[in-house]
């Protein structure tokens, strides 16, 4: 039976994720920093839960020797604002982190390590739409972080042959983000708390307009990057487009199922300013011709299906 780690594990992609491996009998093991309780009721009795903290070098060595994973799914990271907040932390986990999974993968004969990136590696200002190899100039440390992750996982792949592969994400829209989690984390409380019958406030205009990939669409298109041929790999990190919502359209199919929900609006300059400029680049298409060509991604729900599975899933206790 083939085993997975997933660190990171109990966050949105992670929990997710899981649900999807262990349906197709996979073995999971999540390595988190949380306690059980935060995994979710339905896989909390079905996976190992490895307590860990990516800045210790002996935590990570000893999770990875003692799990002997086929397949290392390398999500965990922290995220703006708490990455711009604190340098140091941020370098430690996002960079240190990731070379000590790929320090363990190569000591331990992992086979793939599956990357979690951003689209956030690139600048604001850019073409339409923005190609796999474009320059990648980062507005946000977070970024930087990414793109030192990113070059890492390209070293230990042609120095030890670590076959390292990975997908830049634009903002995920999905059940579990908290405040804190990422700007944009907005874009998805709205529609959760909705789902709860919670009150939610929105601080940016209506035609803020971002491009999104569904939570569910996101895992499963780590899936099938570690299960691609590596034959067929051009290159080890790959773009992914997903749909584009305006804050009004996300509120429009909150109300088309929860009609009704409260949302109101307090306009908050400085918010709406962060949005347009560091977290400008996921207001642009990504070309994905390489993943589409390479391992034949592509895109399962639009942006009114994942509003509706998003709401369904939040008021079925599926978090």
């Amino acid at each position: 039976m083939s085993k997975s780690m997933i660190t990171g594990g109990a966050g949105m992609v992670g929990r997710q994720l899981a649900r999807f491996l262990l349906a197709r009998g996979e073995q999971v093991d999540i390595l988190d920093v949380v306690p059980p309780e935060k995994l979710p009721d339905d896989i909390r009795d079905r996976v190992t839960l490895v307590r860990a903290n990516l800045s210790n070098w002996a935590e990570v060595m000893d999770a990875v020797a003692t799990s002997r994973p086929n397949t290392i799914y390398h999500i965990a990271a922290l995220m703006p604002p708490n990455s711009e907040q604190n340098h140091a932390a941020s370098w430690e986990i996002n960079v240190n982190g990731t070379m000590r999974i790929l320090e363990a993968a190569r000591l331990f004969n992992v086979g793939t390590v599956v990357y979690s990136s951003t689209t956030a590696t690139f600048a604001s200002e850019l073409p339409e739409p923005v190609p796999n190899d474009h320059p990648q100039f980062p507005e946000m440390l977070y970024g930087v972080t990414k793109v030192c992750s990113e070059r890492l996982g390209e070293y230990y792949h042609r120095r030890y042959g670590v076959s390292f592969r990975g997908v830049r994400f634009l903002s995920i829209l999905g059940p579990g983000r908290v405040p804190g989690s990422g700007w944009s984390a907005y874009t998805s409380l709205v529609i959760e708390e909705c789902a709860k019958g919670n009150p939610y406030v929105i601080k940016v205009n209506e035609e803020l307009r971002l491009r999104f990939i569904y939570v569910k669409d996101a895992a499963l298109s780590l899936m099938k990057l570690a299960d691609a041929d590596e034959g067929r790999l051009t290159t080890r990190v790959y773009n992914l487009d997903g749909f584009s919502a305006s804050t009004r359209e996300l509120v429009d199919g909150v109300l088309a199922s929860v009609p009704d929900a409260q949302v109101s609006w307090e306009f908050d300059p400085e918010y709406q300013h962060v949005m347009d400029t560091r977290y400008g680049v996921i207001q642009h298409r990504m070309d994905d011709t390489l993943a589409r060509q390479d391992w034949d991604w592509q895109v399962t729900y639009t942006r009114d299906e994942a509003i509706r599975d998003f709401i369904e899933d939040v008021q079925q206790g599926r978090l």
